[in-house]
């Protein structure tokens, strides 16, 4: 089994050979693990613990997220995240819309794009700014 610290560094994952819904699990993984650390880290009592990561992982909040920072994405950001936001999904659960489900599996994409580029400092930029509000 690998440790935590080879997960994290592990190449055995190319963005660009890898099933574009595959990038959108993964990326959803990464983004509700980050957002649940942070407000562990502020030592919250478990219902409001789980209520303020309710506001950010969910498919409204992830397409909000993505329409504000697209057009400050790099090139390669953007077409990545194009790709998913173009994918054939079949199926969206009934609290969004099609394409507010479309733009957060597209935010979804970018944040393991992100993730598996090791560029974490993206990542952690778009915490600051949405979830601590800081710019």
């Amino acid at each position: 089994m690998e440790s935590i610290g080879e997960i994290v560094a592990s190449d055995k994952i190319d963005f660009r050979d890898t099933g574009i819904l595959n990038l959108a699990y993964l990326g959803d993984s990464v983004w509700e693990l980050l957002v649940r650390k942070y407000f562990v880290e502020k030592n919250m009592d478990t219902n409001s613990l789980s209520t303020r990561v309710r506001e950010f992982v969910n498919a409204k909040k992830q397409s909000q997220i993505y329409n504000e920072i697209f057009d400050t994405l790099e090139e390669e950001a953007q077409n990545v995240s194009k790709r998913a936001r173009n994918a054939k999904i079949k199926s969206f659960p009934k609290s969004c819309s099609y394409m507010e489900y479309r733009n957060a599996t597209a935010f979804e994409v970018l944040i393991a794009y992100y993730f598996l580029k090791k560029k974490y400092d993206k990542i952690d930029g778009i915490l600051k700014i949405y979830i601590e509000g800081v710019k």
